[in-house]
């Protein structure tokens, strides 16, 4: 045993920088001081003040390492803040990187007789000699000193031994029960320790990862206790990043168990990767590699991470980008195939869970298409790169699933009533009629986004119209929502009748259009509901004591309710009713 230590990380931290800022003074200044001393020569009476400042130099070099030794030692031991303490297991680093030296070649000897001679004792010298090693792995200095006297070869050459007669699991994996029996355990703790640590070479964390079969790389971090965010994202990105066709329907994937495993210990990981890679989405939610994965209530394991990774963090908003724009885009295979996991799928509950905050620029999306004069509300970055299409397309990939849909209508009539519009009479002043027309630009933006999303939801009739008739109403519903003092019961009651009213209206005319009970065309259906939205409004206005419209008022109002939501209303009406 070595010696109790107590340190604060940071503190050591910051003495460490300024002992390197000492370094780099004294390391300018050597060379001049140097040679001022050479030239004086004989005559000058300080020749020993060469030798001083290389042992100043090397003094802060030599403090620095071990400071680093002892702060990365406590940190692998005492998980948290502040002050950390503990009994490190060696009394220096290079102590520490010896012993770490003989365990690894102690280990690599009986490799070598397990290759010669595979019989179960061969086997068991291998994993107790692994297991000596197991009270000292959290000093990465002993890790990295016996994972270098192993060598990634050799190291990789153990798991492979282990697992390769147990079917695909080299390509596939195995289950975390299975792979807790194989004694390989203190191995994959020592190579992320080091690595956690940065005590590994490219050799170690390029070749070896880019190399290494995923059935090991996943076995490697289910048996470790905390592997870092960075190694964790290493090993998806190898594992994911795959072809779909590796993946063969033969067996369950263990491979993506293990990593929706380690990600729920971890799911600021995920939100990393699924900010900064941007095929990650495409290769995490697959349909092909869910549906076929074979694993057991994986998808509500992955729901639940998602869920956490998307419900804060810094990166949040950019992984939800990501998403959005993997899944919507034009040749999206999570529309209209036959893998058919989105109809009834907690994962695209948590989606639709986590669109409200960008409810905003989607709407905004649609605005811009729509009334590219108003510059003062379009889409911010990313979200100005992402079309209007795709972002329908991922509303229509969610509104498979009926729970995911009634989520996304809920956070829709959220946010437009939070645009609070009923304060801004359609005609007033000019700074008023600026706030009508773009929080009115708005709240059409995201119920056009809403009726783009359901020509790819497969409903039942009455789902389909009782949806479509809430979303073309949402606009009227806004307007009326401040219009007249909602605190006398009376008046609210009527304008909730009135909504109700006017609600069973569309659906009627839907209705009707649907089962071929009139001439009706979706164009004339699309007209009349357009024109039931400027009537509702004026003859509410009416009914609660407001000043009515003029024709030209309530001509100008109507063709704004046509602009924002014609097209999608049109398209959506001819696609359910052919």
């Amino acid at each position: 045993m070595g010696e109790f230590v107590g340190i604060d990380p940071r503190q050591a931290e910051l003495l460490m920088r300024e002992m390197a800022g000492g370094q780099a003074v004294l390391g300018r200044a050597r060379p001049g001081l140097e040679a001022a001393i050479a030239e004086a020569g004989p005559s000058w009476t300080g020749p020993a003040g060469t030798t001083a400042m290389h042992k100043s130099w090397a003094f802060l070099d030599e403090t620095q390492r071990d400071l680093k030794w002892r702060v990365d030692t406590l940190r692998q031991m005492v998980p948290g803040t502040g002050l950390l303490s503990g009994s490190l297991p060696f009394i220096s680093e290079t102590e520490a990187a010896r012993q770490g030296t003989a365990d690894g070649r102690r280990i690599a000897d009986a490799l070598k007789k397990l290759e010669i001679d595979h019989t179960p004792e061969t086997w068991s010298a291998v994993t107790t000699a692994a297991a000596a090693a197991n009270s000292h792995l959290n000093d990465p200095a002993y890790a990295a000193a016996l994972l270098n006297a192993l060598g990634p070869d050799r190291f990789r050459a153990l798991f492979m031994h282990w697992m390769k007669n147990r079917g695909p699991a080299m390509d596939k994996g195995l289950p975390p029960g299975v792979l807790q029996q194989s004694g390989l355990g203190p191995l994959a703790q020592a190579y992320t320790n080091a690595e956690r640590a940065g005590r590994l070479d490219a050799e170690w964390l390029d070749a070896f990862l880019k190399t290494t079969q995923p059935g090991v790389l996943t076995a490697m971090i289910t048996l470790a206790a905390r592997p870092s965010s960075r190694l964790l994202n290493q090993v998806a990105t190898r594992v994911l990043g795959r072809p779909l066709a590796a993946d063969l329907p033969t067996s369950p994937n263990w491979n993506l168990n293990a990593l929706v495993d380690a990600y729920s210990k971890d799911p600021a990981a995920l939100q990393t990767l699924l900010a900064t890679n941007k095929n990650a989405a495409g290769w995490l939610l697959h349909p092909q590699r869910i549906q076929l994965s074979g694993i057991d209530g994986l998808q509500t394991k992955l729901a639940a991470v998602l869920d956490q990774a998307l419900s804060q963090g810094p990166h949040r908003d950019q992984a939800m980008f990501n998403i959005i724009r993997t899944m919507g885009a034009e040749d999206s295979p999570w529309i209209s195939t036959d893998w058919g996991i989105w109809r009834d799928s907690p994962i695209s509950e948590t989606l639709a869970t986590n669109m409200g905050p960008y409810l905003d620029q989607l709407a905004r999306a649609q605005s811009k298409r729509d009334s590219p004069e108003l510059t003062a509300i379009f889409p911010t970055s990313p979200w100005d790169t992402l079309t209007p299409d795709d972002a329908s397309r991922f509303v229509g990939v969610l509104m498979q699933d009926s729970d995911a849909a009634r989520l996304l209508m809920k956070a829709s009539q959220d946010y437009t009533l939070g645009l609070d519009i009923g304060r801004f009479r359609p005609f007033g002043d000019e700074a008023t009629q600026d706030q009508y027309t773009s929080r009115a630009a708005l709240a059409g933006g995201v119920a056009n986004l809403m009726l783009s999303g359901t020509t790819y939801a497969e409903w039942a009739d009455d789902e389909y119209v009782d949806w479509v008739a809430g979303v073309a109403l949402l606009p009227v519903t806004w307007l009326s929502n401040k219009y007249w003092p909602i605190q006398d019961p009376t008046a609210a009651t009527g304008r909730d009748i009135g909504l109700d009213a006017a609600k069973d209206g569309v659906k009627g005319a839907i209705t009707d259009y649907l089962d071929k009970k009139t001439p009706a065309t979706a164009e004339t259906v699309a007209d009349g509901i357009v024109a039931r939205q400027a009537e509702w409004v004026q003859d509410s206005l009416t009914q609660h004591g407001q000043k009515p419209l003029t024709a030209a008022q309530e001509n100008e109002v109507r063709m704004a309710f046509r602009g924002r939501l014609y097209d999608a209303l049109l398209k959506a009406l001819r696609q359910r009713g052919g």
